[in-house]
């Protein structure tokens, strides 16, 4: 999920350092960028994430300390004596200190120390950040205590239960946190402290319906508790999760509340394949009314509704839908639902949004087949299109504007990538339903992969060159310019693309030698005039 590129500063007039970092292979997700500095500089030791002071410095290692990033590690390179020198503040500002000299293994192993507690870091961090954001997103009550029944960690949906900040809760019991005294507990219908002793004993999840005294009054949770080990399997505490069901009248009211928070459309059907429920979503999504479909054989609605849908890469059903002038494409896949003994009581059909997904992908397959430029396909397309094409014919014009570089000369470049977007333009409107490429500078390949014969490509050559002297005519700065087109074209199926564009190329360069602003229809006689000549 993140990327972090180590900036390595290194003060030392020793040559060892680069070498040896060189070899080792970064951690995953990092990268390393090392530099070596022969003299200690405060402008580079600020944008380090590892600082080695191995030369002298006039600055004490707590004034360095606090030059550096935060998080920075600071490393002091020394003998002995000189680690020995070092006051108590200054050894207190290093991360670690390197007693030198060093040999190429010690400066590697260092260094892959530093780099796995730097990762460590990292991880436990975005572990930490991962785990809080999650708490404080879920609205249920979650809490985690130590085998003493203090809470070591409570969500934001706890503390507001509780009338108590995060601060006052973290460290304390039951009673405080609740505000209830013992006496009124052991008289009351409470079992919260009981089944946290039988999570303990059982060493597994367990679910229990629990009466709490809240800030807002009494209160019904169904709660979840668990377990929690450590390393060596031993138990350490507990940690519970606890849904507010005070006014859930029953499980179809709880299944209902959270069908209808889903941001997903979402319809059930039971094991005989009838429509039991939608929430909102699907109604916006479908256009339906739950009287309209509830009751009604799911297999026979999705029919009448899923008739232009496809089965996309990973099997799952995709359709495209369409109201209130609102195009969405919808994923749609099911999965079951199993009773408490595992018999099949029905399914959850789950209907995801995931237009901005294939927009998204529809992105950056167009980025990769276009230039950027003039929007045509680029040089990668054409060889996948063409290849794979089997057309029974082939026929190129290979397109190169004349006298393009004294554009850029005269009027610059911006003036330069206009006339390519232009020229781009005219192209598609002279050969619409053809295959236009631009394949790099000043040159375009058009493809047509349906049979035609060679009056017709010398038509549409005539008809590119005489639109383009149009537009070129018509403007002071492109007046110099004019256009020529080489024509090639095959019938023969196992002749590879890359023998016609040379068999275009050739013919283009005949149109030029010939004076430019023409065409050229490749021959087997212009082939032998030039291997007479020699290109």
């Amino acid at each position: 999920m993140y990327r972090c590129k180590l900036a390595i500063k290194i003060f030392s007039r020793d040559d060892i350092w680069l070498s040896q970092i060189r070899k080792i292979e970064p951690l995953e997700n990092f990268e390393y960028f090392p530099v070596v500095l022969s003299e200690f500089n405060p402008d580079e030791a600020r944008k380090g994430d590892i600082v080695i002071i191995d030369v002298p410095v006039q600055e004490s290692l707590a004034n360095i300390r606090r030059l550096c990033k935060q998080n920075a590690f600071l490393i002091f390179c020394g003998s002995s004596g000189q680690a020995d020198g070092l006051s108590k503040n200054d050894m207190e500002s290093c991360s670690d200190i390197w007693m030198t000299p060093l040999s190429p293994q010690l400066v590697s192993f260092h260094f892959q120390q530093v780099f796995k507690q730097i990762k460590l870091r990292k991880d436990a961090y975005l572990t930490h950040t991962y785990l809080h954001t999650a708490m404080d997103s879920i609205p249920d009550l979650v809490w985690f205590k130590d085998i003493r029944g203090s809470h070591l960690k409570v969500n934001n949906a706890f503390c507001n239960a509780v009338g108590k900040t995060r601060s006052d809760v973290e460290g304390r019991g039951h009673y405080y946190i609740w505000d209830i005294e013992p006496d009124e507990y052991a008289c009351g219908e409470y079992i919260c402290l009981e089944s946290e002793e039988m999570v303990l004993q059982a060493r597994k999840t367990c679910v229990f319906d629990e009466r709490v005294k809240s800030k807002q009054g009494m209160r019904q949770f169904k709660t979840y508790k668990s377990p929690l080990f450590d390393e060596d399997g031993e138990l350490m505490g507990t940690v519970g999760v606890a849904h507010d069901v005070t006014d859930l009248g029953n499980m179809t009211v709880e299944l209902e509340i959270i069908l209808r928070s889903m941001p997903f459309a979402i319809l059930v059907y039971d094991d005989k394949g009838r429509i039991t429920d939608i929430n909102r979503k699907f109604e916006e999504y479908f256009e339906v009314k739950p009287i309209n479909v509830i009751g009604v054989d799911f297999e026979k609605w999705k029919k009448s509704i899923l008739k232009n849908s496809k089965v996309n890469e990973t099997g799952k059903i995709e359709v495209c839908l369409k109201n209130k002038g609102i195009t969405r494409i919808v994923e749609i896949s099911e999965e079951p639902i199993v009773d408490v003994f595992d018999s099949f009581i029905g399914k959850l059909c789950i209907c995801r949004d995931v237009t901005t997904e294939r927009t998204f992908e529809e992105r950056l397959m167009l980025s990769a087949n276009t230039d950027v430029l003039t929007g045509l396909y680029n040089r990668r397309y054409f060889y996948e299109r063409i290849e794979n094409c089997h057309a029974p014919q082939v026929s190129l014009l290979y397109v190169d504007l004349d006298n393009f570089k004294l554009i850029n000369d005269l009027h610059g470049h911006q003036v330069g990538d206009d006339t390519l977007k232009t020229v781009g333009d005219i192209l598609g409107f002279c050969c619409p339903d053809d295959l236009i490429c631009r394949i790099g500078g000043d040159e375009f390949l058009i493809a047509m992969v349906e049979e035609c014969n060679q009056r017709e490509l010398e038509h549409k050559a005539a008809h590119i060159l005489e639109e383009m002297q149009k537009v070129f005519d018509a403007s002071e700065n492109l007046k110099i310019l004019s256009v020529s087109v080489g024509i090639a074209f095959s019938r023969d199926p196992k002749m590879h693309i890359d023998q016609l564009i040379k068999q275009s190329d050739l013919a283009l360069l005949s149109a030029k030698r010939s004076g430019k602003a023409q065409y050229c229809v490749y021959t087997d006689e212009l082939q032998n005039l030039v291997d007479r000549r020699g290109r």
